[in-house]
């Protein structure tokens, strides 16, 4: 099913960016001949009027194609009908190259403002105050005078920051000293932390070695990966787990210390099923530096709001915090601190991250996802390359100024413009492929080998 998630948001997000360009279009009289989804031959389709309205076969895009944008006019050979795109005012088109981008950004900002207003389930560190539950001894964190128990005030400027953007901040800051103001017995106090350097597969990233406090009775399994221990051991969603190795879990970070002081150790755990109680042994593998079982923990908590404003600025600053993470990911690779070989992903990326997403937060997480993916493919859209919308929005405003001064765009100068961007896009595309299958191929190799498991029989 994670491959058809996958599928479904591609298409969803490339329907909805396509059909911004096809509606305004529409709107503004301008006649639209094909809204295909991919690129390529024709597979399907149907006719309704003058669109043709098509499956191609190359599933990495679609595009919408206005009568008249083939540029004959500009030369004189076509007057030209009063639907076409180019005999239309700069204005009009500047609004259809924008409403693509503006419909995959405003879809971005609805979803998880609808999503609140539904009602749903996040993560209880990321609604909760930001409380330090646990502090692992010798990181960062314990060099910088952190204790548990202290309360996060301001972080990195921010006042009264959530734990989601904390953790993704420190993730993006290797070794970059962060100023932090925290709430200990009663009085504020001003830290600064560095977060250690730690390197995942080809990717170096920050590490903090703090770990939000989340009181719970017993941690509930929210989803499995099937190739992990504890998949193969038999653990379920909705299992409750009550102890390991015959310890009572009532924090997550309890759970954590556990497998940490395994050592990769077969572990046993004791779990609620329906009622039912019984005991899975499974043995931790390591995976990015630490002790996994491969299944997630339901930490959430219900948030829903009957505010459309409230539910608004709530897809607002979710948006934003992955907007800001982007930005410094993005300064980071412009000054040379992060390879862009590591930060770029395409499809082969996406695909891996969608599965994984599906796997352990089913379509809830996977539709959050389809979130921050639209928004990143409207600012990419907005980008001034050619051949992408922001390089039709470029060509409208350098037409515009070149207008003032009684000067013409020719058609000369658009078509190498267009060429030039033609490469640069098929030079882009072949680095993420190429960059995917590279990644993908040093996560395999580097996988660690799978130990065998065992499942304990059932016991009360």
């Amino acid at each position: 099913m994670g491959i058809v998630a996958f599928i479904i948001i591609l298409c969803a997000m490339i329907v909805i960016h396509e059909f911004g360009h096809f509606i305004v279009a529409k709107m503004l009289g301008i006649a639209v001949e094909t809204f295909s989804v991919g690129f390529g031959p024709r597979l399907a389709g149907f006719r309704i009027g003058e669109t043709d309205y098509r499956i191609s076969a190359i599933p990495l895009g679609g595009y919408v194609k206005f009568r008249g944008e083939n540029m004959e006019m500009l030369q004189g050979e076509s007057e030209g009908s009063i639907d076409e795109f180019l005999a239309h005012p700069k204005w009009k088109r500047f609004l259809v190259a924008l409403a693509g981008p503006v419909f995959n950004i405003a879809t971005a900002l609805l979803i998880p403002a609808i999503g609140i207003m539904i009602g749903f389930r996040d993560s209880a560190d990321q609604v909760q105050q930001p409380v330090i539950g646990r502090v692992i001894a010798g990181s960062a964190a314990e060099k910088a005078g952190l204790q548990p128990g202290d309360k996060i005030l301001s972080y990195h400027g921010r006042e009264n920051p959530k734990w989601r953007d904390i953790e993704l901040d420190i993730m993006l800051r290797p070794s970059e000293t962060i100023p932090m103001t925290v709430e200990r017995s009663g009085s504020p106090m001003t830290l600064s932390l560095t977060p250690a350097v730690r390197q995942i597969e080809n990717e170096k990233i920050g590490e903090s070695g703090i770990e939000p406090f989340i009181a719970l009775e017993n941690v509930r399994v929210l989803g499995v990966r099937s190739d992990m221990p504890a998949g193969l051991a038999g653990l379920k969603p909705g299992d409750r787990i009550l102890s390991v190795n015959g310890q009572p879990i009532t924090a997550w970070h309890q759970f954590k210390d556990v497998l940490r002081e395994s050592n990769g150790q077969p572990v046993t755990l004791q779990i609620d099923r329906k009622s039912s109680r019984m005991q899975l042994q499974m043995t931790p593998v390591m995976q990015d530096g630490e002790y996994k079982l491969g299944f997630a923990p339901d930490l959430s908590v219900f948030i829903k709001t009957t505010s459309v404003a409230t539910a608004l600025q709530y897809g607002w600053e979710y948006n934003w915090m992955w907007l800001r993470l982007t930005g410094v990911a993005f300064k980071q690779i412009f000054s040379g601190t992060r390879s862009a070989r590591d930060a770029v992903g395409g499809p082969v990326k996406i695909a891996q991250e969608t599965m994984n997403t599906y796997d352990v937060a089913g379509w809830a997480g996977t539709v959050k996802l389809m979130g921050m993916l639209s928004l990143n493919l409207g600012i990419f859209n907005l980008l001034p390359i050619p051949v992408l919308d922001g390089g039709v929005i470029l060509l409208i405003i350098v037409e515009s100024l070149m207008g003032l001064v009684g000067l013409t765009l020719t058609m000369n100068v658009r078509e190498r413009f267009q060429q030039v961007g033609f490469v640069m896009v098929l030079l882009l595309m072949g680095f993420v492929f190429v960059n995917d299958f590279v990644n993908l191929g040093r996560s395999f190799f580097n996988k660690p080998a799978a130990q065998e498991q065992q499942v304990a029989p059932p016991g009360k």
